[in-house]
């Protein structure tokens, strides 16, 4: 189903997720993947500007777990410390017209690393991602 989305895929599951983000209009969106080419954790941002001020420190706490892949080429993308800036179309995204554009993250763990290792540092991301979040929107309301 990967990068299936927005290009008139007839697959049920595809249609049905399709349905789901258009109807609910999600503020953010973050999909979890294991990469079998990498050695570290890294992620995918698009979306709204604070996106990858997001992905930082859910990188630096996966990093307790796995570490941090630091090439400056990650899956063909330019990247700077795990943080690509750019990304492959039709991955699981917001629907193209929705505006303003919600948060989007893909986080990366190594599909090679031990399983337990990948489950502690995606949680610790996740966990993280959304405690910063969370701030950001309690720091936001007082602007």
């Amino acid at each position: 189903m990967n990068r299936e989305f927005w290009f008139g895929s007839i697959e049920p599951e595809i249609l049905y997720l399709e349905a789901e983000l258009r109807r609910e209009r999600y503020d953010g969106i973050i999909s979890l993947h294991s990469d079998d080419t990498s050695d570290g954790c890294y992620g995918f941002v698009s979306g709204a500007l604070l996106t990858e001020h997001l992905l930082e420190p859910a990188l630096q706490a996966a990093a307790e777990f796995l570490p941090r892949n630091e090439l400056h080429i990650i899956d063909g993308f330019l990247a700077t410390r795990g943080i690509i800036k750019e990304g492959y179309l039709g991955i699981l995204s917001a629907p193209p017209e929705q505006h303003p554009r919600p948060l989007e993250i893909v986080f990366e763990t190594p599909a090679l690393a031990p399983m337990t290792q990948q489950v502690d540092a995606t949680v610790a991301a996740v966990k993280r991602i959304l405690a910063e979040y969370r701030e950001l929107q309690a720091y936001a309301a007082n602007l």
